[in-house]
């Protein structure tokens, strides 16, 4: 076996894990080297001159593709140059809330960082410290802190808009323009102390796409009396009640609401229909004709459905002691149902 084998063969098998060796001689027509090892192991290889890659191969020294190999593997050398290999090992980087396994040649944390190409802000924190060693650590910690600029793209709510038409009834609504949201793209100034966000401020705003309003058509005309009136009554006392109310089937002389069966509201009941038109907007003569059909004005009439009062609303809407009860009571009727309540339509 030639010289050059038997010392290769001594690297491989026992000289890599041993202490330093210090390159002493030139060995007869080949050139001395000295593989240095990042466990503190130096070994010496007689080669002839070449490339990095050539010379380590040639002598069965082993190394991995993630391992840092200086000079570079394409390197000439031409002896008495020392070649140092670096081994990788895994690393666990916890970057917030992503978690990574690396692998890595360095074994300082900040060169570790720079290796993996981790950038810090300047408030952002390191465990452990840049300074330090990790041969006996596996995991560096990064907890992002100060203001970081942030952009994300959010929905544009439409709105909702209302036209006027005295063409339609008031219970009539239809829609025009069917509203569709659009998109705009945020940017942020976050700012976090101890990885959580304790601020976010808007820095600008970019439509992208336009919101699209909704466009409804709400009626403003009054529907006539004898066009509301339904044998269909929800609450009625049976006693009072009608079929249909054509035009002439009631009279409104002295302000009041006489019925063909004779039913009027009663002067409460009057009193009672003017304080409903001012707070729904209905005719004063419409709820006179309701209070007529339903109780003939009589505050204290019942009905043995539950219905009571001159409106007869059912408990559900309230109680019916008082007449101003009673009004209280026909109003949250009328705001949850309007005249369909009484059967109207």
């Amino acid at each position: 076996m030639k010289l050059g084998r038997i010392i290769a063969a001594a690297a491989t098998s026992g000289l890599l894990l041993s202490g330093a060796f210090v390159v002493a001689e030139e060995y007869t027509g080949h050139n001395v080297f000295a593989v240095s090892l990042d466990n503190g192991s130096k070994v010496e290889l007689k080669a002839k001159k070449g490339t990095v890659r050539e010379i380590l191969i040639a002598n069965d020294i082993p190394f991995g593709a993630d391992d840092r190999v200086e000079p570079g593997l394409d390197t000439k050398v031409n002896g008495g140059e020392t070649i140092n290999i670096y081994k990788a090992h895994e690393i666990t980087i916890v970057d917030g809330d992503t978690t990574t396994v690396r692998k890595t040649t360095y074994k300082k944390v900040g060169d570790i960082l720079k290796e993996l190409n981790i950038t810090l802000g300047e408030n952002d924190r390191v465990t452990p410290d840049l300074n330090k060693e990790v041969a006996t650590v596996d995991t560096i910690k990064i907890v992002r802190d100060g203001k970081a600029t942030e952009v994300k793209k959010e929905e544009i709510k439409f709105e909702t808009k209302e036209e006027k038409d005295d063409s339609k009834y008031v219970d009539e609504k239809v829609t025009k323009v069917e509203g569709k949201n659009g998109e705009k793209e945020v940017t942020y100034n976050v700012v976090r102390e101890k990885g959580k966000e304790i601020s976010r401020e808007v820095v600008s705003e970019k439509v992208l796409t336009e919101a699209t309003a909704k466009v409804v058509v709400v009626g403003t005309k009054q529907r006539p009396v004898e066009q509301k009136v339904s044998n269909q009554a929800t609450s009625s006392n049976q006693s009072y009640a009608v079929q249909s109310a054509p035009a002439q089937s009631y009279s409104t002389a002295g302000g009041s609401v006489r019925l063909s069966n004779g039913n009027t509201a009663g002067a409460e009941g009057a009193a009672a229909a003017q304080e409903m038109a001012r707070r729904t907007g209905v005719s004063a003569s419409t709820w006179e004709h309701i209070i007529a059909r339903e109780s003939n004005g009589q505050v204290n009439a019942r009905n043995a459905s539950g219905a009571s009062g001159l409106f007869q609303t059912m408990p559900g809407w309230g109680s019916t002691a008082t007449v101003q009860d009673q009004i209280n009571a026909a109003t949250r009727a009328y705001k949850a149902q309007g005249l369909a309540a009484w059967g109207m339509r």
